[in-house]
């Protein structure tokens, strides 16, 4: 029986639905009229970057129409790529009352162009949109809309170099000015070194640095002043290592002078002429100016190096090293490792090769953690020079002979084109020059041209000559009476060798 009434009321189901439909009215709100008629003052935008504050475009509308007693209109405009049902469209920005128009720079929409990933040069058509928003009613109104569409063309974002320049740089003068870095673009610069006792400000345009950022009304403030108009400069008290940051579009400016915990620092290495003897670590000098720096000028050769901040402990110590392994010395960014810490794995150092052999300038700069070399451009080996690198070997040297050979010539070509220097210790033995330090023995050398039978040359014997693989194997050799510190010059391109004791 109860399912005989369940399948009867299934059945009754449709017409009663059915009924109730026809009592439902149907309500449809038509979109008002648009009566503000948004538009700008272009059709298409060819934005610039050297007009990046400069307004690029204005959007302009009429007030909507009223819609009643009580009632309050609010604006809101919307910007968004075309036919995307702003959907990726800006933030609604809430427009102020009374206020009838909107306006972007060059830097705003090109900036909102890259957001869209729209390439620059490439033409955009957008759309605008200002909605007028009907709220105090006595029932819900739809919004009036008016809409505008129009074409934009960005740009590649280009550096926009700010230089320091000042008797603080050396002269005020575009030949002493130095360069900034741009960390936010056409915002916000940096920079850290050595400014001499002085004053500065800052500049765009190297061929016109009577324009620039000086001292504005209040510490920490920067002015843009112009030809003709009293500007008041920046000054270093003292000469020393700054840390500058500014802000030209905030117009605020941060002065620092940094110090340093670090009092001693040494080098070691093979790479130096010390090599792994850490009792005999080369110590940095502190340099005068920049009391974070330590520097060290003198030759290095192919091999490796590391810093040490003693040289008292062994090798159990502290260390400047190379963020990476192996790391070149192109590699400026270095790290403190700390003993135990130091091992295979973290013993990183940085290497030379054969062709990095010279005179240099190391500074290691213990703030900003970077260590930079400057090589005497007198000591690279010209393209045009074929022996690229010469060592020293034999029992007459320190080294004796030992593999790989510990002990290199320097280019000078100071003292004359294709001229290798060494300076060292000489004592009682022979030795020869090889050309490479990488298969041990078996290389060329540069020998002595005339020896006796023993193949053996005294050091008068001034004329030498390449020998290939070392065969027949000639030697120079120094006698006992003749032990002492010598600087001796090699010129590859004459075959001539020079001997000056100290």
């Amino acid at each position: 029986m109860m399912k005989n009434i369940f399948k009867y009321l299934l059945l009754m189901l449709p017409m009663v639905l059915a009924s109730c439909s026809d009592d439902l009215e149907r309500y449809i709100l038509n979109s008002p009229e648009d009566t503000m008629h948004l538009t700008a003052n272009a059709n298409k935008v060819q934005l610039q970057q050297d007009l990046g504050a400069d307004t690029a475009i204005v959007f302009s509308w009429k007030d909507a129409a009223n819609r009643g007693e009580g009632t309050k209109l609010t604006y809101y405009f919307k910007l968004d790529v075309a036919d995307n049902n702003f959907e990726t469209s800006i933030d609604k920005v809430t427009i102020p009352a009374g206020k009838h128009s909107i306006g972007f720079t060059h830097k705003e929409l090109n900036a909102l162009l890259s957001s869209w990933n729209i390439a620059p040069g490439e033409t955009a058509t957008l759309e605008a949109e200002i909605i007028a928003n009907v709220s105090g009613g006595k029932e819900y109104m739809k919004p009036e809309i008016s809409r505008f569409r129009f074409d934009a063309v960005g740009y590649y974002l280009a550096p926009r170099d700010l230089y320091i320049v000042g008797t603080s740089t050396g002269g005020m003068d575009a030949a002493h000015a130095v360069k900034m870095v741009e960390k936010v673009s056409e915002k916000t610069y940096t920079w850290s070194g050595t400014l001499e006792a002085g004053n500065y400000k800052f500049v765009k345009d190297l061929a016109n640095i009577d324009n620039g950022y000086t001292q504005g009304d209040a510490a920490g403030k920067l002015k843009y002043t112009k030809q003709g108009e009293t500007e008041q400069l920046f000054t270093a008290s003292q000469a020393g290592f700054y840390v500058i940051t500014l802000d030209i579009e905030d117009l605020t400016i941060k002065v620092e002078r940094p110090t340093t915990d670090y009092t001693e620092l040494y080098m070691v290495g093979d790479a130096t002429p010390i090599g792994w003897i850490i009792g005999n670590a080369i110590k940095l000098k502190r340099d005068p100016k920049n009391q974070v720096a330590f520097v060290y000028e003198g030759p290095l050769k192919a091999g490796e190096l590391k810093f040490p901040l003693t040289n008292t402990k062994g090798f159990d110590c502290d260390y400047i090293m190379a963020e990476n392994a192996n790391a070149s010395i192109t590699e400026t960014k270095a790290v403190r490792r700390n003993f135990p810490d130091v091992n295979d794995k973290f013993d990183t150092k940085w290497k030379l090769y054969n062709a990095d052999a010279g005179n240099y300038k190391v500074t290691v700069n213990t703030y900003d953690m970077t260590v930079t070399f400057e090589r005497d451009e007198a000591s690279r080996v010209p393209d045009d020079v074929a022996i690229k690198a010469l060592w020293i070997v034999g029992n007459a040297t320190q080294g004796g002979w030992g593999t790989p050979f510990s002990q290199s010539f320097i280019y000078d070509g100071k003292a004359g084109k294709g001229t290798f220097v060494w300076t060292g210790t000489l004592q009682e033995g022979e030795f020869k020059l090889p050309l490479d330090n990488t298969n041990g023995f078996d290389c060329d050398y540069i020998m002595p041209k005339a020896v006796d039978g023993n193949n053996l040359a005294p050091l008068s014997e001034t004329n030498c000559e390449v020998i290939v693989k070392g065969n027949p194997d000639k030697k120079w050799k120094v006698e006992a009476t003749q032990a002492g510190t010598y600087k001796i010059s090699v010129n590859v391109l004459t075959n001539k060798i020079k001997f000056e004791k100290k």
